[in-house]
């Protein structure tokens, strides 16, 4: 699946079939759609391959939280989904709690 964003073609992202078997109320292009408009994510170190982690919202206004690998052409195949996001991907990627 290519996706349009703002009228740039993005890579290819394709989803694992695992990803909706885990989480039946996700399909491919709801966690597609939310890697295609993460509003934040980042490379996870010391991953291999090149494993990053974000959080965007799905065609439905949804908050999802994905984890995709990249390949060497730059397409992307996301093997991890769901909504609502952990409070731990919340806070690997900075949306903790502010203290008072």
């Amino acid at each position: 699946m290519r996706l349009l964003r703002i009228g740039l073609l993005l890579d290819k992202v394709f989803v694992l079939d695992r990803v909706v078997e885990r989480h039946p109320d996700l399909a491919k292009e709801d966690a597609a759609h939310a890697w295609a408009f993460c509003i934040k994510s980042m490379p996870r170190l010391g991953k291999e391959p090149e494993e990053h982690v974000g959080i965007g919202y799905d065609a439905k206004g949804r908050l999802v939280e994905v984890v995709a690998i990249r390949n060497s052409v730059g397409d992307w195949l996301i093997k991890h989904a769901q909504t609502p996001p952990q409070e731990s991907i919340k806070r690997e990627l900075g949306f903790g709690r502010r203290k008072a």
